[in-house]
């Protein structure tokens, strides 16, 4: 809901309907998959209920024999994911393993890739508009033995959250409020992005907490240490889930992190992963 085309009642409707409805609860938010090659009609229309809902849903796989990247690919291809982002990591249908690779001393540089913490971020605040991340799915294949928990904020939320502080929202729908130095590697151009924006009519957002690699428009910073400040402390709006082998999620481009962890020599944290350029409930 755009606060500045849309009426005050309009608006404060739909907030309200938003934060009456919210729940941080895991288990409210959960689909037992039966059979993800064959999802069945009310387990999809849950999923896709909860994510239009709360944008975001977590489920389980009830047969650990069911979770071949093919089957995921499948799962995902039924719930509405597609358009796949393809990066240097994931093979030719846009799947990729994430886990701690330390003999690969570039890809160590990035952090999903190791053991640490990984901060506040959505999923391709990188890329530019044409090619922007508006869902994707993680699915747990091994967990770590220790940490590797994630926390997820609905992005609508704290654009309400914010909205409620500030009137200062127009600094971070600028076209160039985020700057992303080009990346001679990659060969990835500097990409200009609003924090806040639209994408048919649904909220769409770019962002993240690190402070390397990125470069804030100088009018829209009060407005980011406002909103990081949002992000960081509602923790009354947090929903905190460790992914346990079997499990995953499915999120409308939520704000998210993940603390720390650490493996054994039997339990090894691997991830499945797959973002879309579309969003599941278009």
């Amino acid at each position: 809901m755009n606060i500045l085309t849309n009426t005050t009642e309009n608006y404060k409707r739909w907030k309200d309907k938003k934060l009456g409805t919210f729940t941080k609860n895991p288990d409210e938010l959960t689909v037992h998959i039966t059979s993800p090659n064959a999802i069945s009609k009310p387990e999809k229309s849950m999923v896709i209920s909860l994510l239009e809902n709360h944008n975001i849903v977590f489920f389980h796989i009830d047969s650990v024999r069911q979770t071949s990247k093919t089957t995921i690919k499948n799962f995902a291809s039924q719930i509405g994911l597609g358009n796949y982002e393809l990066d240097s990591q994931s093979d030719e249908d846009g799947l990729t393993e994430i886990k701690d690779i330390k003999e690969n001393k570039k890809l160590s540089e990035y952090v999903p890739y190791t053991t640490k913490e990984l901060n506040w971020h959505t999923d391709g605040y990188y890329t530019d508009q044409k090619n922007s991340v508006l869902s994707w799915l993680l699915f747990c294949k091994s967990s770590a033995e220790s940490g590797g928990i994630n926390k997820y904020l609905d992005h609508e939320i704290a654009y309400i959250l914010f909205n409620n502080k500030s009137k200062r929202l127009e600094d971070l729908m600028l076209d160039d409020a985020c700057c992303i130095p080009e990346n001679s590697e990659t060969k990835r151009k500097e990409v200009f992005n609003p924090v806040f924006m639209f994408k048919n009519k649904r909220l769409h957002m770019k962002f993240s907490m690190r402070k390397k690699n990125i470069v804030w428009n100088k009018n829209s910073l009060q407005a980011i240490d406002m909103l990081k400040s949002i992000i960081k402390d509602s923790s009354e709006y947090h929903i905190t889930k460790k992914l346990d082998t079997g499990m995953g999620v499915i999120t409308n481009n939520v704000i998210h992190m993940r603390t720390a962890f650490t493996n054994s020599k039997n339990k090894n944290r691997l991830l499945y992963r797959l973002r879309s350029k579309k969003r599941v409930t278009e």
